[in-house]
């Protein structure tokens, strides 16, 4: 067995036949399951002061193994989300060691397993083609097991919630037929012309994507997603191979001496959404394309080309 198939098996866990609801908050994982005892709150707290670090927004600090992640705009839905996709999956996410609220200041902490390797973005411009190939064929592996989660049956975050991704957020004025959950995808489509007409766009526009959404957007069942698939949210790790783990092919380049450990992050907006939704934002995030990235977009995902040009133009107009 390989280093990288090791590494999965260490980390699959077999997938229930019924999914399970959303993780009870907060959340503390057993003392049997840390890398070493938690950083206490107050340690963490002292160290972000030293930083002068703005609990408004979100922010970020390493504690030994620990990653931590916080603000008041942190949404906690992120580690629950990991929490659910390493019980349903074998793909390799953060693990998450504590999820809560600090009542007092109404800061919210993820505390995860520190990611150690590279972006994908990073590397990118420094891998073969037939690493880029290896890379691709993993990729694929973990989107096709996200798919294979059965659906709950309707368009939202895990326990029936909202969805957080920016077409459907509407701050603190809270419209649920905008942020859903959402019951079918008609239901789903009339919340993205309707935030059309939230954020102040010609209305003219709003009653033609009114129109044209049943027709383009449709039999698209919810599909759980990432909802960010970009370069940068998935980490990099490369691990020599020992001369036993590599095949006889193998053995005359030294590009083949090593594989990859991947590992996915940044998942606050993954959720329950049609099935196009991680191709459309993958292609739309290429921006000036300028390398080969979207080739490999179009292999790791199923391609949606109609819904992707649908989704880039809304959302151009939307934040341009």
């Amino acid at each position: 067995m390989t280093a990288l198939a090791k590494q999965i098996a260490f980390y699959k866990r077999k997938t229930p036949k019924k999914v399970m609801a959303s993780i009870p908050l907060p959340y503390f994982a057993p003392g049997s399951e840390l890398p070493q005892p938690l950083p206490s709150h107050d340690e963490i707290t002292s160290l972000a002061a030293q930083a002068k670090d703005d609990y408004s927004s979100r922010t970020t600090l390493r504690i030994g193994p620990f990653f931590i992640k916080y603000g008041q705009n942190v949404n906690l839905i992120e580690g629950q989300n990991m929490l659910f996709v390493r019980s349903h999956t074998a793909v390799l996410v953060p693990r998450v060691y504590a999820i809560y609220t600090d009542l007092k200041t109404n800061v919210n902490y993820i505390i995860m397993e520190y990611i150690d390797g590279n972006t994908l973005g990073f590397e990118w411009g420094l891998l073969s083609e037939k690493q880029k190939e290896r890379i691709a064929r993993q990729l694929r592996c973990y989107m096709d097991d996200l798919r294979a989660i059965p659906s709950p049956g309707y368009y939202g975050s895990i326990g029936r919630r909202g969805l957080l991704d920016g077409i459907f957020w509407t701050g603190d004025d809270g419209y649920p037929d905008i942020s859903g959950p959402f019951e079918n995808e008609g239901e789903f489509n009339d919340a993205m012309w309707k935030k059309y007409v939230y954020s102040s766009l010609p209305p003219a526009k709003a009653d033609f994507y009114r129109d044209a959404f049943p027709v383009v957007l449709r039999d698209h069942g919810p599909s759980f997603t990432h909802g960010d698939f970009q370069r940068k949210n998935i980490m990099i790790r490369r691990i020599p191979l020992t001369q036993q783990e590599r095949s006889p092919m193998d053995d005359q380049g030294s590009l083949d001496e090593e594989t990859f450990v991947l590992t996915v992050i940044d998942w606050e907006f993954a959720g329950w959404y049609p099935s196009y939704w991680d191709f459309a934002l993958a292609l739309t995030a290429c921006g000036r394309w300028g390398d080969d990235w979207h080739v490999w977009v179009r292999k790791i995902l199923d391609p949606f080309l109609n819904e992707f040009v649908w989704m880039q133009m809304l959302r151009n107009e939307l934040w341009s």
